[in-house]
């Protein structure tokens, strides 16, 4: 494995194929020249150059972290409501950082039509995400054949939508994974190395997007700072006013690399 970049370049690595080694301060890299998350094994002699978030364009790192970052804040919800209530994940969408929030939209049972979150439902959303975080758990990266894919999703027909059209995409039929935990969600990634790398974190605000004939369609955002760029709490909270405003479908675009089911 060649290194490549502003330390020791043309460094050369020896690793184990299929053993993938992090680099101190890293979130992503670039392996041949395409975005690479650093738990993911390296299978053959390879160019890799990592990334992190002071590097001059840190575009894939901050998209990476905010993908991560929903991932995290779609296992809140899924384990907030009670049993006895639907939750179903329709996409996250591929948000960029300036506007001001990632969000995962969601469609939950429809006896909760009516509800709209308080100040201390969105504390203890928070709450929980941080516990997540504080436990320092590693994404993984998952490639599974279509039909074990299908069978974790059954019952998420969003998901089932966007497995067949991934898969569809190539002839192995192989689709890809992140997991965290127990928590297991639909992502191209590439997503960060671990939880922690996520310091201030915040889930602000539910908003409703549109509702049709089968379903109301919930937008969930939320606002968060790695360990490597804390700011002053005037500061943050100043941006997290900015996440309370939805962000709307021209903030937003069309990604293969969400967790868009």
């Amino acid at each position: 494995v060649k290194h490549v970049g502003k330390i020791d370049p043309g460094t050369i690595f020896v690793l184990n194929k299929n053993v993938s080694t992090p680099y101190s301060c890293s979130i992503l890299a670039l392996v041949d020249g395409q975005p690479w998350d650093m738990y993911k094994p390296l299978t053959k002699s390879c160019e890799i150059k990592f990334l992190t978030f002071k590097d001059d364009d840190p575009g894939e790192v901050n998209k990476g972290y905010w993908r991560s970052c929903a991932m995290i804040m779609g296992c809140v919800i899924e384990r907030a409501f009670k049993d006895e209530y639907v939750v179903r994940f329709v996409r996250a969408p591929e948000v960029p950082v300036i506007a001001g929030a990632f969000c995962y939209d969601v469609v939950l049972d429809k006896r909760l039509d009516e509800w709209m979150p308080t100040k201390e439902d969105l504390r203890s959303f928070t709450k929980d995400a941080r516990a997540l975080i504080y436990k320092d758990l590693p994404f993984e990266t998952l490639e599974v054949e279509a039909k074990v894919a299908l069978e974790i999703f059954q019952h998420n027909k969003y998901k089932v939508d966007f497995i067949e059209e991934k898969a569809s995409q190539n002839p192995e039929r192989i689709v890809k994974l992140h997991r965290f935990g127990d928590f297991i969600d639909v992502s191209e990634g590439p997503l960060i190395p671990r939880t922690s790398i996520c310091f201030q974190y915040e889930v602000s605000a539910v908003h409703n997007l549109q509702a049709t004939q089968s379903s109301l369609v919930r937008r969930f955002q939320g606002l968060s700072l790695p360990v490597h760029l804390r700011a002053h709490f005037t500061i943050w909270n100043k941006l997290l006013e900015r996440s309370r405003k939805m962000v709307t479908e021209d903030q937003t675009k069309p990604t293969e690399k969400s967790a868009s089911t």
